[in-house]
C-alpha cells in the first residue's frame, strides 16, 4: 500500500515499533483512572488513538495485552457503532 507513496526506511522499522510500544505502555499508566484519554468525554484523542492502534494491528504491531487500560479503552471504542461504520 505505501510502497510508492512514502519513503520507507526499513532499517528504522524495529526501533520505531519499539518506540511505539514504549509510548503505548506509558499511555496505559496515564489512563488508568479515566473513562477516556482526556477524562470523562469521548474526544478526538480517543478517535486518533483507536485509528492508530487499529492500523497497527494490520501491519504487524499487535496490542500488548499487558497494557490492560489501553486494551480496555480500545475495546470500548471498538464496540461503538461508529467504529464499524
Amino acid at each position: 500500500f505505501f510502497k510508492d507513496r512514502l519513503r520507507l526506511i526499513p532499517q528504522a522499522a524495529d526501533d520505531l515499533k519499539t518506540l511505539a510500544q514504549e509510548r503505548i505502555t506509558w499511555l496505559d499508566e496515564q489512563i488508568k483512572d479515566k473513562e477516556f484519554i482526556c477524562g470523562d468525554r469521548f474526544s478526538l484523542a480517543d478517535i486518533m488513538f483507536y485509528c492508530f492502534l487499529n492500523f497497527g494491528t494490520t501491519v504487524g504491531q499487535p496490542l500488548n495485552e499487558d497494557n490492560k487500560n489501553v486494551v480496555n479503552l480500545y475495546n470500548k471504542i471498538h464496540s461503538r457503532p461508529s467504529a464499524s461504520a
